[in-house]
């Protein structure tokens, strides 16, 4: 018979803390699951709870996000009223078997729901690609008083209408990247992100565009779309046998996994569309192409780097279909040699990595 961990368990979910980070809550319960495998198989769950982001990530700078085009300026007036929303959190890979951990969960990340409100005004696109397009954008009066310093301008990544489940998923791989700094990648060699935003077109200022306006608009689905009617698959995008989704109902509400996210069958409704932006921090020089690998020039914000001890000239950004490894549970050689053989592009773009260096 299956032991599996009962509500009343959920106490000390909150009360165990991760022991590398304070942001962390964990707990470890084992069970025989021979109903699910058909063998008597020991297994660990190892479910992990995100609080809160800390006061000083950028996560937990802004709830909400007005983003507005300048009237003088020759483009379509429009004004978008946002607010943070959900990201879509992955299932763990597992490079023991070389297959998606149906039991070690990633969840999605708590959004702050009474922090500050930041007005936008849309300047130049600065690229554009299947799934979205990227603007810069200049903050708008004064700042409320946050816990750190930000830029005057931003970046304002916006999905096409068929692309918000890969920006939620892009969103989650940031926060990700920013709850786990020790080695400081962000702001070193990836920009800092400000959340991820959504908001029902219907709700919108759009009052005033032009019908023939809408196909030119940043979220409009690009005229090459081959599939309108979807987003594309994510990796790991595969079957979980049923019973073990039965097997996580006793979680709280606010343990929201991969299969639990409304992104997971989500679908763009074209009678009642949704947008979806990410906020970023603006880098120099885009190379305007949105494929691997993509590289901007770093900012004069970059932090120093203490694993290279230097400050990186060059940042990495789109996180949408990216592998997520924990490095920290397995040595770095190993996870090397799952990045070199998961990937299609090995030959073209990680042909500098030596899992013996």
């Amino acid at each position: 018979m299956a032991s599996v961990a009962k509500p009343s368990d959920t106490a000390k979910i909150r009360q165990l803390k991760h022991p590398r980070t304070t942001c962390f809550f964990n707990i470890s319960h084992c069970a025989t699951l021979s109903p699910i495998t058909g063998l008597g198989i020991f297994m660990g769950w190892t479910l992990e709870f995100e609080g809160e982001d800390s006061k000083t990530s950028p996560f937990s700078f802004f709830s909400t996000l007005t983003v507005a085009t300048n009237a003088d300026e020759k483009t379509y007036p429009f004004s978008l009223h946002l607010s943070r929303d959900e990201s879509f959190a992955p299932r763990r890979f597992d490079d023991r078997d070389d297959n998606f951990h149906p039991f070690e969960c990633f969840f999605s990340f708590q959004i702050p729901r009474n922090a500050a409100h930041l007005q936008l005004e849309l300047g130049e696109c600065l690229g554009e690609g299947r799934s979205g397009k990227a603007f810069s954008a200049r903050v708008l009066g004064p700042l409320p008083d946050l816990p750190a310093s930000m830029p005057s301008e931003l970046v304002v990544k916006v999905a096409r209408l068929n692309h918000c489940r890969n920006l939620a998923r892009e969103a989650w791989v940031y926060n990700f990247l920013d709850r786990h700094n020790e080695r400081g990648p962000v702001g070193t060699v990836i920009p800092r992100c400000y959340g991820f935003f959504t908001a029902k077109l219907a709700d919108c200022d759009l009052d005033s565009l032009p019908s023939w306006s809408l196909e030119d608009l940043p979220w409009a689905i690009a005229e090459w779309e081959h599939h309108p009617e979807r987003d594309d698959s994510l990796e790991d995008d595969c079957d979980v046998d049923e019973r073990v989704l039965e097997s996580f109902k006793w979680l709280p509400e606010e343990f929201v996994t991969k299969d639990r996210s409304k992104w997971n069958s989500w679908k763009p409704d074209f009678d009642d569309p949704l947008v979806a932006v990410l906020l970023l921090e603006k880098g120099g020089v885009a190379h305007d192409d949105f494929r691997m690998p993509n590289l901007i020039r770093a900012p004069p914000t970059a932090q120093f780097c203490r694993r290279h001890k230097r400050v990186h000239q060059w940042y990495i950004i789109d996180f949408s279909r990216v592998w997520v490894l924990d490095i920290g549970r397995e040595h770095f050689k190993a996870a090397l040699e799952t990045i070199a053989s998961c990937t299609d592009y090995q030959s073209q773009y990680f042909y500098g990595i030596d899992p013996d260096d």
